[in-house]
């Protein structure tokens, strides 16, 4: 005998995964159209460079979309999806690792983000969409790809200390590009991390 419940809650956890998965290929595809069919009209989200609504968000990309330059790339990688359900609403939460390649100063530079993804999701009209996301950062690290490309005195001459420790790094470049820290932004451990867990836990409660 089927177990309705069971084979619902399966259908829902696949539905879920997959727009977490087409939010993150389609952002570093530049899909903005199909970015957009993730996110309900009244979402919001924060990552380390950006707090507000999804509709601010998809704008703010798409203006920026030919800030890269020959030779550099983004990729976020995602996985170990852990994914609540109740009734219409549902948190996901699942691992994400962002690769980038930037040029800076003439070096190649690799950044790689360790962080965990946070989605508030809701289904309306039969449809699984985010309603919150947020980015709960962990670590980063910088290399370069030429180390004996990089000029005496780089690194030095870099001023992390205006950055989070964990991610400074990744702060640093994106200050470099236009995009300073959110105000909002996530860390791992901090009371940021506890209250936006709070929120998550009160959303699945239907609180």
């Amino acid at each position: 005998m089927v177990d309705e419940k069971k084979l619902q809650l399966t259908i829902d956890r696949n539905e879920i995964r997959h727009v977490v998965a087409k939010s993150v290929l389609a952002r570093d595809s530049g899909q903005w159209k199909e970015l957009g069919e993730c996110y309900h009209p009244d979402a919001k989200l924060t990552s380390s460079w950006f707090s507000g609504t999804a509709k601010e968000f998809l704008k703010v990309v798409e203006e920026t979309r030919d800030v890269r330059r020959e030779g550099e790339t983004q990729k976020h990688m995602t996985g170990n999806h852990w994914i609540e359900v109740s009734r219409n609403r549902a948190v996901a939460e699942s691992d994400l690792i962002l690769y980038q390649r930037r040029i800076i100063e003439g070096l190649e530079l690799d950044f790689t983000t360790w962080s965990r993804r946070l989605h508030l999701m809701e289904k309306r009209d039969g449809d699984w969409k985010i309603w919150r996301r947020t980015a709960i950062y962990e670590r980063d690290r910088m290399d370069p790809h030429n180390p004996e490309a990089v000029p005496e005195g780089f690194y030095s001459s870099m001023d992390l200390s205006k950055y989070p420790p964990q991610i400074r790094y990744h702060c640093w470049r994106n200050t470099l590009f236009g995009h300073p820290p959110s105000k909002n932004i996530c860390l791992k451990g901090t009371e940021r991390e506890k209250e936006v867990r709070e929120e998550a836990r009160n959303w699945i409660e239907g609180k």
